[in-house]
């Protein structure tokens, strides 16, 4: 079944202009609900009887989502239970490839949206409407460029104001392809029972590293491709610091997800190690030669430790 809706419907949902078309909508929804019926509502865990039934890998579906991660997150939930419905997701770009969208639109989840980019999030705006509909109310949308400094105060002020809230909401999700390592290690005030974020392939499976920090840093995709982010070692142990498990990465080799120690243990979910699950960025392993040229490069400044422009955790 899950075979015949993700190459079936779910794949002719993408094919057309996905948020203009209603009839399948509805398909889509309908299928979704009666595929994830717990991520619907507040719900329990499911303990898993297997672990190593447990594969996030063989769950991707895309529907608003860049890498299928709505199929990776559905699973999951399910399996992690839902307490709030809440999420908080930073860089979204022009709105038309979010992790959380999905869960806004068909799910009837709420929460929050950051985009630093002013032209990003002005187009953003325009294409969540017309994703969303009336389920656009749901959601809080802003525009501030985060920082290690000010990424609390942010969440803080816009969570204040829901008297339901504490420390815990169902998801995080970090993509700005950049200071992401420094932005998951600063964030204090609340607690998620899943973590995506985002991981830089260039650097390989065996250093632990990320960017040196800097609270203006801007990624120059053009002249500094492979300079940005953190490797999937460095956030493996930022996340036992944090009390969080690896348990896997998507398809396409670019979000790294994490589950709080205490659900994982209920659960049954076990940790991955970093050799078993990465997978090289699969669009910019397509050039293989200018991929290893950009690796070279990266790793080069690695090894130069006067200008520190890359740090080992």
């Amino acid at each position: 079944m899950i075979f015949f809706l993700k190459n079936i419907v779910f794949n002719k949902h993408i094919k057309y202009k996905r948020y203009n078309i209603k009839f399948l909508n509805s398909i889509v929804k309908f299928f979704l609900q009666l595929m994830f019926p717990e991520v619907l509502n507040v719900s329990k865990i499911i303990k898993i009887k297997n672990s190593n039934n447990f594969n996030i890998s063989k769950s991707g579906i895309k529907i608003y989502s860049q890498n299928e991660e709505d199929g990776i997150i559905l699973y999951i939930l399910k399996h992690i239970g839902i307490k709030t419905k809440k999420f908080i997701e930073i860089g979204i770009e022009n709105g038309t490839e979010c992790n959380t969208t999905n869960l806004l639109k068909n799910f009837n989840w709420k929460g929050i949206q950051i985009e630093g980019n002013k032209k990003l999030y002005n187009n953003a705006k325009i294409q969540l409407k017309k994703i969303l509909g009336k389920k656009i109310n749901n959601l809080k949308l802003l525009n501030s460029f985060v920082t290690k400094e000010n990424i609390n105060n942010i969440i803080k002020k816009n969570l204040e104001a829901d008297i339901n809230f504490k420390e815990e909401i169902d998801l995080l999700s970090i993509d700005i392809d950049g200071n992401d390592f420094w932005i998951w290690k600063s964030i204090e005030c609340i607690k998620p029972r899943l973590v995506i974020i985002e991981y830089n392939s260039f650097f390989g499976s065996y250093s632990s590293c990320t960017i040196k920090y800097n609270p203006k840093f801007s990624w120059d995709h053009i002249n500094n491709k492979a300079y940005y982010g953190a490797s999937l070692k460095a956030l493996e142990k930022l996340g036992k610091q944090k009390n969080y498990k690896l348990i896997g990465v998507d398809n396409n080799g670019v979000n790294a997800f994490f589950v709080r120690n205490d659900l994982a243990n209920k659960t049954n979910i076990k940790s991955k190690k970093v050799k078993q699950i990465f997978l090289n960025n699969k669009r910019e392993f397509r050039n293989i030669k200018q991929y290893i040229y950009e690796q070279e490069k990266l790793l080069k400044k690695l090894e130069n430790y006067k200008t520190k422009p890359v740090i080992e955790i």
